[in-house]
C-alpha cells in the first residue's frame, strides 16, 4: 500500500473514490486503552458505527414493541425480528464482494442514507394511523436489506484505518462503541417511546441514521485495487468461502456465531420485551431499562479489554464466556423477578463483552486485507443472518411452549455446545 499525506487527492487514474490517508509522525503506535483513538479517522468511523449501532438497538426494540401493541397474534415479536434480518441471507455475500471492490466509505453511507427515508416513512405512518402489522413487517424487510448491504465495509474497514500494532484495540474499541450504542438504544427506546410515542421512536432512529452517513462520508479511506484486477463476484465469493473453509479455527468461530445467532440473540432480542411486558409486568420504559443494564456489563468488560496490552488463548476466554452464557439465558427465561432478570442481563453483557470483541478479533487477526470484505461478510452472514431465523424459530417457540419456556431451552442447547467446543477443539482454544 502506497500512503499519501493526509487530505491530500487519491492519484489520478483511481477515479477520486477513495483518499490515501499516510499515519502522521504523532501518530504511531503507542500503548493505552484508547491508543486507536490517535487516528482522526478512526475516530470519525467510531462516532459514525457508534450512532449506526444506536439506531440498530432502538429498531429492534421498536418493531417488536410496535407490532405486539398493535396485534395480539402469537409469534408476531418474532416474525418482527426475522423480517428485519432475512436480507442478510440474500445480500450479505455479494455485498461483501463488492467491499473488497469499490469504495467501503460510498456503500455505507449510501445505505444510511436510503434508511433515512425508510424510518422516516415508519414514523410517519404511525402519526397517520394507518400502520398495520402486515406494512410494519415491510419496512422492517426494506430497513434490513439497507443494513445487509452495510454490515461487511462497516466491519470490514477497520483494519485500513490504524496500523496493525493497533488492530486489536482498535476492534475491541469499535466493539465498544457499538456494542454499548446498540445496547444504549435498546434502553432508550422506552424512554423516547414513553415521550414521543412509537412515531417519535422511528423519527429518532432516522436522525441517528443521518448522523452516521455524514460522519462516515467524513472518513478518508485507503484506494481499493482496481476493478480490472478483478475476477467474476462467483468466483471471488467462492474464494472467500474457500478461505474460511480451508482454517478449521475460523470456520469453527463462523460455526459458533451461527448457533448463538439462533439460540442466543435472536431469542433474547426479540422475546425479553414480551417476557418484560407479559410475565414481569414492565411497561415499555422499564422493559427497555434490561437492554440497557445489559450495556453497562458490556461497556465494562469491553473497557477491560482495550486495556490490556496482551492476551494469550484468547479462544480459551471466548469459548467459556459462550459456554456460561447458556446457563444465564436459561436463568433470564425462569426469573419470575425484575430485579433478578436485570442482574442476569448484566452478568450477560459481561459475558457478551468477552465474546462478541474476541470472536471479531480473532477472524480479522487470521484474514489478510484483500479477503477481509468477503471474510467479514461470511462472519456478519454467520451472525445477522442466523439471528431472523433465531428470531423466527424463538417466536415459534414462543407460541408452542411459551417465550420463557423457550429461553430456558436455548439457554440448555447453547451453553453444551459451547462446552463441547471448549473440550474438544483444541487449536480454538489456543488461537490468540
Amino acid at each position: 500500500m502506497v500512503d499519501t499525506p493526509e487530505g491530500t487527492d487519491a492519484p489520478a487514474g483511481t477515479g477520486g473514490a477513495e483518499t490515501v490517508v499516510a499515519p502522521k509522525p504523532d501518530d504511531q503506535p503507542r500503548p493505552g486503552t484508547f491508543a486507536a483513538f490517535a487516528s482522526p479517522a478512526f475516530r470519525l468511523y467510531w462516532a459514525s458505527t457508534s450512532a449506526y449501532f444506536l439506531v440498530q438497538g432502538m429498531q429492534r426494540f421498536a418493531y417488536v414493541w410496535l407490532v405486539i401493541a398493535i396485534s395480539d397474534r402469537p409469534g408476531v415479536a418474532g416474525m418482527a425480528g426475522f423480517a428485519l434480518g432475512i436480507p442478510a441471507f440474500v445480500l450479505t455475500l455479494p455485498a461483501g464482494v463488492y467491499s473488497d471492490r469499490i469504495d467501503r466509505r460510498k456503500i455505507i453511507a449510501g445505505s444510511h442514507a436510503v434508511a433515512v427515508a425508510g424510518t422516516l416513512t415508519v414514523a410517519v405512518l404511525v402519526w397517520s394511523g394507518v400502520m398495520t402489522v402486515e406494512i410494519a413487517l415491510l419496512s422492517a424487510v426494506a430497513v434490513g436489506v439497507t443494513t445487509a448491504v452495510s454490515q461487511p465495509s462497516i466491519q470490514a474497514v477497520v483494519p485500513s484505518l490504524v496500523p496493525g500494532e493497533r488492530l486489536m484495540n482498535a476492534i475491541v474499541l469499535k466493539n465498544m462503541g457499538q456494542n454499548l450504542a446498540m445496547m444504549l438504544g435498546a434502553g432508550l427506546v422506552g424512554v423516547v417511546i414513553a415521550v414521543w410515542g412509537i412515531g417519535g421512536a422511528f423519527a429518532a432512529q432516522a436522525g441517528a441514521y443521518a448522523l452516521a452517513a455524514a460522519l462516515m462520508a467524513a472518513v478518508r479511506l485507503p484506494a481499493q485495487p482496481s476493478a480490472e484486477a478483478r475476477q467474476s463476484m462467483r468466483s471471488e465469493l467462492a474464494a472467500g468461502i474457500r478461505f474460511v473453509a480451508a482454517d478449521r479455527r475460523l470456520l469453527m468461530l463462523v460455526l459458533l456465531s451461527m448457533v448463538t445467532g439462533l439460540f442466543m440473540l435472536g431469542p433474547v432480542f426479540v422475546l425479553m420485551p414480551e417476557i418484560a411486558k407479559e410475565r414481569l409486568g414492565q411497561d415499555a420504559l422499564t422493559a427497555s431499562l434490561l437492554f440497557l443494564i445489559t450495556s453497562a456489563g458490556m461497556f465494562a468488560m469491553s473497557f477491560a479489554l482495550a486495556s490490556r496490552q496482551e492476551m494469550p488463548n484468547k479462544g480459551m476466554l471466548f469459548l467459556i464466556a459462550l459456554a456460561v452464557s447458556g446457563p444465564i439465558i436459561s436463568g433470564m427465561g425462569l426469573s419470575s423477578s425484575y430485579a433478578l432478570t436485570m442482574l442476569l442481563m448484566f452478568v450477560w453483557g459481561l459475558g457478551g463483552g468477552i465474546f462478541v470483541n474476541i470472536n471479531q478479533t480473532l477472524v480479522q487477526m487470521h484474514t489478510p486485507p484483500a479477503m477481509m470484505g468477503r471474510v467479514m461478510a461470511i462472519y456478519t452472514l454467520a451472525i445477522a443472518g442466523f439471528m431472523p431465523l433465531g428470531s423466527l424459530l424463538a417466536g415459534a417457540g414462543a407460541s408452542a411452549i411459551g417465550a420463557s419456556a423457550w429461553l430456558v431451552v436455548c439457554g440448555a442447547v447453547l451453553g453444551p455446545v459451547a462446552l463441547i467446543t471448549l473440550l474438544t477443539q483444541g487449536s480454538l482454544r489456543r488461537m490468540s
